[in-house]
């Protein structure tokens, strides 16, 4: 799971430090409706970005299943085989996106408990896809800026779940043509 994480992380800290980035430099100069498209186009970017990685993490998860039982079959002592690991869980596909969010929820705690100029920096330019959208609000409290962590999670936990399922039944409607062709065996 974590290293299924990694990828969409460095996705969203690329994104944050450039295309969002400019938002909060251009909310500085009050143009707010420039802003706010900006902010918008980043954040269907990162969606998109999640909705690649879990695809991918699901249609490597259910493809594991399969190796899995092959592993199984002719008797391998493979830690994979013996633990199961990497297999397809309906779970995995939400906390792969809760762990890529980890870094930003680490430094946003630290912010709002200890304010310093380090960490406002980190949300600011490496976290932006969460900072900036409350950023607009004067007065709000930044806990709020935590609910922004369910955007990336439910993207990615709802594509890993839709692409897995499709994965299977394109692999079952394969070894049912294959079993027919074969003769069942």
């Amino acid at each position: 799971m974590l290293l299924g994480a990694a990828f969409p992380l460095m996705l969203q800290i690329i994104l944050s430090v450039t295309f969002i980035g400019m938002t909060s430099s251009l909310i500085s100069t009050e143009d707010i409706a420039l802003s706010v498209v900006m902010l918008v186009i980043g954040e269907l970017f990162l969606a998109g970005s999640y909705v690649v990685f879990g695809r991918q993490n699901g249609i490597t998860s259910v493809r594991k299943i399969l190796n899995h039982d092959k592993k199984v079959e002719i008797g391998s002592k493979d830690r994979e085989a013996v633990f199961g690991t990497g297999e397809y869980s309906a779970y995995k596909g939400f906390a792969i996106g809760f762990i890529s969010c980890v870094p930003y929820i680490i430094v946003q705690i630290i912010q709002c408990a200890f304010p310093n100029t380090f960490c406002d920096f980190l949300i600011r330019y490496a976290f932006g896809w969460a900072s900036i959208p409350l950023s607009f609000v004067n007065g709000i409290s930044q806990w709020l800026n935590l609910l922004f962590v369910l955007f990336p999670v439910i993207v990615h936990g709802v594509a890993y779940l839709i692409f897995a399922h499709r994965e299977w039944n394109k692999l079952q409607t394969a070894q049912e043509r294959w079993k027919s062709v074969s003769g069942g065996k």
